[in-house]
């Protein structure tokens, strides 16, 4: 027995599944550059807060651009310590900031 409505169905069923796993693939993909994106920008921060408080802001700005290129960094010396934030866009995730924050003691001799 035959049924002439159901011919195709299976194959439009599996297209469909083939196209939602795809944009599921693309999803983690995007989220996986994301957290890479988000560690990245967290050791930019870290590395130049250090720079900074062993030198200069500007040291520590360069330290921080060259730990994450393209990113924006500023370095701020307030007293007795630097605090380094660095923002850069998530690759595959338009529209979505990443940010770091981080804050080292300047030391002895310390020029911030």
């Amino acid at each position: 027995m035959t049924r002439s409505g159901d011919s195709g169905s299976v194959t439009v069923e599996t297209a469909l599944g083939i196209a939602s796993l795809i944009v599921v693939l693309a999803i983690a993909a995007a989220g996986v550059a994301a957290a890479a994106g988000q560690v990245q920008v967290v050791d930019a921060a870290r590395e130049a807060a250090r720079v900074a408080a062993m030198s200069d802001p500007g040291r520590g700005r360069a330290a921080g651009l060259e730990a994450a290129p393209g990113a924006e960094v500023t370095v701020e010396a307030t007293g007795e310590t630097v605090t380094a934030v660095v923002s850069a866009p998530a690759r595959g995730l338009p529209g979505l900031e990443l940010t770091a924050r981080a804050v080292a003691r300047a030391e002895a001799g310390a020029h911030p």
